[in-house]
């Protein structure tokens, strides 16, 4: 793999923040239950604005982790790691420069190296290390890039130990659009067999028109956003869309219930209403030929003085569970009143269940518990599973390589290049053809990816035609036993 270098010299820097950033936010996810005798009874002007370790970027589509220390670090012992043992990564050409520096070999850590042998393609990793940033230390939201990239770099060790050999240059966006554009101009981007990334919508839409023009497959980690490639079959998305976890959840929720007892609830908002279709669609599918029964539908007016008395008393029925399901997450208020209303009627004895978002479990004002009693579903496009062996291994290799334990960023780092580092040495620049014949497991879950059309009815005479490639497994995890587990 070649060096490829991005500013930091200081990756060295970059990984002691890793550690920090990995351990730290960790600590809310063993938030303790309450006593239920000396519970506290939040006010709706209590809230305030919502924290948490996600945020949503409507640039992307998703939710990143945001590393943040709240709490006083009492010391931090730095130590500095020879530039012989960890090379640092640099910075390619300036931004009116031409191709990037010279490709040099050497070093573990810090860059990559070309391994021998006979070379079976040129992958480049575009992600926004920031390393021009004029912040004193690593930038905050270059963290996941970086740990994106040290779990890629495992991955190509061992794509390395099976015979692959893959030029490999590691790019910065600088989360712009005039760096991509210029970078476009340089050997790399052009060249590559393979590209993965970036980051921002901009930014994709940019890499969309270039990989579609040149018959690059295109694999995008993060965006999951619908509508970003149109016609385009080396568009390849990995993180599933809104509308893919709405249809798995439907899915879950139809092979245990009935939809006259499945109940949508949102904020009487145009994008939350918006997503109750994916779920309605969903379910037609299922009852084609049935009933055709559909979900009922509960809108709740925006503003804090409608949350007190939702009115849900009408959706039970005696002896049958009632499936509350809440595509909602822009108003912690709101699903704080939601879910204090639904354990009182579970208080006077009605079956109750939850479906909703993974999000909530950042919100500092609902207590765990809630989620316990309603047996809360959520959907996830990433789940490790720490009994299997496979992220046993990784996570010590992880930890003996970096001195930290990795995160969600360095598990899909690790199982995007590995995955499609595969792919290529095994079909070449058109294995994109073949990804939906190619399902795996991975660590993070599972590989199943489907060819997408936007708008079939636009496309009907042509069943050959299709937008884009999307990953469609989707984990459905139970809040359980005060943790998030596999529902089934």
């Amino acid at each position: 793999m070649r060096k490829r270098t991005v500013s930091f010299g200081f990756i060295q820097m970059a990984l002691i923040a890793v550690c920090l950033a990995t351990f730290l936010p960790a600590c809310a996810w063993f938030k303790p239950a309450s006593d239920p005798s000396k519970e506290k009874v939040y006010k709706d002007e209590e809230f305030g604005d919502i924290q948490g370790t996600k945020i949503y970027d409507p640039e992307t589509g998703t939710y990143r982790t945001v590393y943040e220390v709240n709490e006083k670090v009492d010391t931090v012992q730095w130590k500095d790691l020879g530039a012989d043992k960890y090379p640092p990564i640099k910075t390619d050409s300036p931004m009116n420069g031409g191709g990037g520096t010279k490709p040099t070999t050497g070093g573990n850590t810090g860059g990559t190296t070309t391994g021998s042998g006979n070379n079976t393609g040129d992958i480049a990793i575009l992600l926004p290390f920031l390393a021009n940033s004029s912040s004193n230390g690593v930038p905050g939201n270059s963290l996941w890039a970086v740990n994106f990239y040290a779990g890629a770099k495992l991955a190509y060790e061992n794509l390395e130990n099976d015979g692959a050999r893959f030029n490999v240059s590691i790019l910065d966006s600088e989360a712009s659009t005039a760096k991509v554009n210029n970078l476009l101009k340089s050997g790399d981007l052009p060249k590559a067999d393979l590209i993965i990334g970036p980051y921002k919508r901009d930014n994709v839409d940019i890499m969309e028109a270039f990989t579609k023009k040149n018959k690059t497959p295109l694999v995008v980690p993060y965006t999951a956003q619908m509508g970003v490639a149109e016609n385009n079959p080396y568009y390849i998305q990995v993180n599933p869309s809104l509308k893919t976890h709405c249809e798995a959840m439907t899915k879950h929720i139809r092979k245990r219930h009935q939809p006259e007892n499945v109940v949508l609830v949102a904020l009487d908002k145009s994008e939350e209403k918006a997503r109750f279709k994916y779920f309605q669609d969903a379910n037609t599918l299922i009852e084609k030929g049935k009933t055709g029964k559909k979900f009922k539908e509960l809108l709740v007016p925006e503003g804090a003085a409608n949350f007190h008395n939702i009115n849900i008393s009408q959706y039970f029925k005696p002896g049958t569970t009632t499936v509350f399901v809440v595509p909602s997450w822009s108003n912690q208020t709101f699903i704080y009143s939601l879910l204090r209303q639904l354990i009182a009627k579970q208080g006077e004895g009605e079956d109750v269940m939850v479906y909703g978002m993974s999000m909530w479990l950042d919100f500092e004002q609902i207590d765990f518990e809630y989620f316990e009693k309603l047996q809360l579903h959520v959907s996830s496009a990433s789940y490790i599973d720490p009994n299997d062996e496979r992220a046993k291994q990784f996570k010590k290799k992880y930890f003996q390589t970096y001195g930290t334990v990795p995160n969600e960023e360095a598990y899909l780092g690790y199982d995007v290049m590995l995955y499609f580092g595969k792919m290529l040495a095994k079909h070449g620049k058109g294995f994109a053809q073949k990804l939906d014949v190619s399902p795996s497991d991975v660590l993070h879950g599972r590989f199943e990816f489907n060819r997408v059309v936007l708008y079939p009815e636009k496309h009907k005479e042509d069943l050959n035609y299709f937008d884009q490639m999307e990953n469609t497994f989707v984990h459905i995890l139970r809040f359980r036993d005060f943790h998030l587990q596999p529902a089934d």
